[in-house]
């Protein structure tokens, strides 16, 4: 399967949350990395977490990315379609390791095809919990990145699909993470219910109310956001942190 192939698998072309699948892993043309099918087994024997079918419910799944796969994947068979957002790319000496999520897209692009998923299948947007995890360092490669509004529907094309429930499935906590907190106090303003599960400690989902996070709805807060980030000329983020002798940088 090739790279083109691999990203209709996950973002077939007719399924309307497509648009919003980011293809910066997709469009990497590097070697698959050498992370073996006994640890992608390991990592879905651990993730057999499936919600219980939920009517007009959308998923936002922030786990680690290896395992935000595996339970994207189990998801998909009680009818969801998993939307990855993965936004960062795969470099040597990455702050986020990027190779085990390239894997699991692949190993797990014939899961999907057997899913046979209709077309109108509700969303199960695919979050790395880890993605700003990492200190910077002279040398490494800086693919850290976060989330915006942009990155995801607004509340009124949720609603306007019958979707009003959002449940936040992440582990070891219930309060959405800053930057996804932007997303998910718009969509509660504009009438949809979060539900949020610790996958660590919760025995079912239970709502919450989101908090506001620091500078919501600024003016320049994109800007500020990454200013710390490195973007890549390929898409999404990633760049190289630069020696104090070189200069440059920027993948």
């Amino acid at each position: 399967m090739n790279r083109l192939e691999l990203f209709d698998t996950w973002a077939p072309e007719g399924a309307p949350w497509s648009l919003w699948a980011k293809p910066v892993l997709f469009v990497d043309d590097s070697p698959v990395p050498a992370w073996s099918s006994q640890d992608w087994q390991t990592a879905r024997a651990s993730a057999r977490w499936t919600p219980a079918a939920m009517a007009e419910t959308v998923l936002v799944l922030d786990l680690p990315g290896p395992r935000a796969l595996v339970v994207a994947l189990e998801c998909a068979t009680r009818g969801w379609r998993p939307v990855p957002l993965f936004n960062s790319c795969r470099g040597p000496g990455a702050l986020v390791d990027n190779d085990s999520i390239f894997f699991g897209l692949t190993e797990g692009a014939p899961l999907l095809r057997e899913a046979s998923l209709p077309e109108s299948a509700p969303p199960a947007f695919v979050l790395d919990s880890r993605r700003v995890d990492g200190a910077p360092a002279p040398g490494r490669f800086d693919n850290r990145w976060v989330v915006f509004p942009q990155d995801f529907p607004s509340a009124t094309r949720l609603l306007a699909s019958d979707l009003r429930r959002v449940l936040l499935v992440q582990d070891g906590r219930r309060e959405p993470r800053a930057d996804l907190a932007h997303v998910l106090l718009r969509w509660q303003r504009a009438g949809l219910e979060i539900l949020a599960l610790d996958l660590a400690g919760d025995a079912s989902p239970a709502p919450i109310a989101v908090t506001e996070p620091s500078r919501f709805r600024a003016l320049g807060y994109r800007a500020l956001v990454a200013l710390g980030l490195r973007k890549s000329s390929a898409g999404g983020f990633g760049g190289l942190i630069p020696t104090p002798h070189a200069g440059g940088g920027f993948a």
